[in-house]
């Protein structure tokens, strides 16, 4: 009787993530071979064909933007990396399948993957229910379904799958008991969120989620703890992407922010738990901030915010030309770039 209360939250899980498989692939026979769904799903199959050839891609794609070519330098080509080294994995154990079929199929899996994550740590956390209604709603919600379906080879699939592992793992850490334990999830969590970073130029929306809660808990808590293992969790990502890309280091286009939005607000928050934590402890003044713990921690964070948008503001032409268009007429122009194919083949 134990055994099947044990299994009915699994079977549970199992036939929604079936399901969620079973929609996505229903396209597939509608499909002309060598083709997909979208435009930007070419793009990545023909990187990953010149990763699966060369090893890696060139420091300039001299098929696009004639006649300097496109400097990959400023683009986050993780993705294609990951197609082209999953078929390497893959074709050692079926050696029929080519890398096409990988790149048709790689969305439904990725979606698949970080849908059975998500669903079990709401399962873990918050009951079977709440984690089947959130598993339907996501399996089934026609705008997910159709950017996740085979065909649709873009990196949406990816990039979710990877912002969920980061968000859960970092919150797994959080609820960790043991210190092995927490350490272990930190640096997984840190790690997913380089390869996000190297993904995506907006996964920052994904880390804004775990600054989010940690920002929260800085507001609320009048002493600092587990600061060793978001310093950690940090360095794991920070240095990491700031020397992987120079999309980081002197980005153009839409990488023009990447430092300061990505790489910038996590190091800030560090900071400024690190001098609560002296103020409070080390600090000869410490017998006076320890009352006022939960001023010090918002003032603290309303200067850093004062500082974000000062930032924003002076850079509010170049911010709204490479990252939101903040105006109608910008919106316009950037729609009217976009129509515009960047790439050839």
């Amino acid at each position: 009787m134990k055994f099947l209360q044990k299994l009915i939250p699994w079977v549970f899980l199992g036939a929604i993530l079936f399901v969620a498989c079973w929609i996505r692939v229903q396209g597939v026979s509608n499909i002309p071979s060598g083709q997909f769904t979208g435009s930007d799903p070419y793009l990545y199959y023909w990187q990953a064909q010149i990763v699966s050839e060369r090893g890696k891609l060139p420091a300039r794609d001299m098929h696009r933007w004639l006649p300097i070519g496109r400097d990959l330098g400023q683009s986050l080509n993780a993705y294609s990396y990951a197609i082209a080294y999953t078929h390497k994995v893959i074709i050692r154990i079926f050696r029929n399948v080519s890398l096409y079929q990988v790149a048709l199929f790689v969305p439904v899996v990725c979606f698949v993957l970080g849908l059975g994550a998500l669903c079990f740590f709401l399962y873990r956390n918050f009951g079977l229910l709440f984690s089947s209604i959130v598993g339907v709603l996501l399996a089934t919600l026609p705008g997910i379904v159709e950017r996740s379906a085979a065909g649709f080879s873009d990196r949406d699939s990816w990039c979710l799958m990877l912002g969920i592992f980061a968000v859960t793992t970092y919150l797994a850490s959080l609820q960790a008991q043991h210190r092995r334990s927490r350490l272990l999830w930190a640096l997984a969590s840190g790690f997913t969120v380089f390869l996000g970073g190297v993904s995506w130029e907006g996964f920052g929306v994904f880390l804004s989620i775990i600054l989010c809660v940690e920002l929260w808990r800085f507001l609320t808590t009048d002493k600092e703890e587990d600061l060793e293992f978001y310093f950690l969790w940090v360095c794991t990502f920070v240095p990491t992407l700031y020397f992987a890309s120079p999309a980081y280091r002197n980005g153009e286009g839409f990488a023009t922010h990447l430092f300061v939005f990505v790489l910038v607000p996590p190091v800030v928050l560090l900071g400024l738990r690190t001098l609560r934590h002296i103020l409070l402890t080390q600090s000869s003044l410490a017998d006076k901030f320890r009352p006022h713990t939960t001023n010090l921690s918002l003032g603290l964070t309303l200067a850093s915010l004062t500082l974000a948008l000062g930032y924003v503001w002076i850079q509010f032409d170049t911010f709204a030309t490479t990252t939101v268009p903040l105006s109608q007429n910008q919106l316009m122009q950037t729609v009217g770039e976009l129509r515009v194919p960047d790439y050839e083949y």
